[in-house]
């Protein structure tokens, strides 16, 4: 595991059993998270985009897109989204690094590379 100090154009917030909810910083990702699917989260701004997965096997499609386009996956207290794709991974639906963000205090994250 490799501490860096990158930015992320988004990073997923919630990873619940049939809501995928990405949190957007840079709206350069907006056309692949259209692309996948996504839309304006319901009384949100157009900053938080979230997707219905009907199934487990799409939402490991949908992570691995998300990863392999740079996307954060969110840490934190509770079943945090990093905890997910890390799940997901240890039991073999999920392949490969990915990159945690984590909150040092307000407004003070830090992007992790998991090998």
């Amino acid at each position: 595991m490799n501490t860096t100090r990158n930015t992320t154009k988004a990073y997923v917030v919630e990873a619940s059993p049939s809501v995928i909810a990405v949190k957007v910083i840079d709206d350069g990702v907006i056309d692949l998270l259209v692309a996948l699917g996504f839309v304006p989260a319901p009384d949100k701004e157009k900053k938080l985009m979230a997707l219905i997965t009907p199934n487990q096997s799409s939402k490991i499609t949908v992570f691995e897109k998300l990863r392999d386009a740079g996307v954060c996956f969110s840490a934190g207290p509770g079943w945090c989204p990093a905890d997910v794709f890390e799940f997901l991974r240890e039991n073999k639906m999920l392949s490969g690094p990915y990159r945690r963000i984590v909150w040092r205090g307000p407004g003070e994250s830090q992007i992790i590379e998991n090998s």
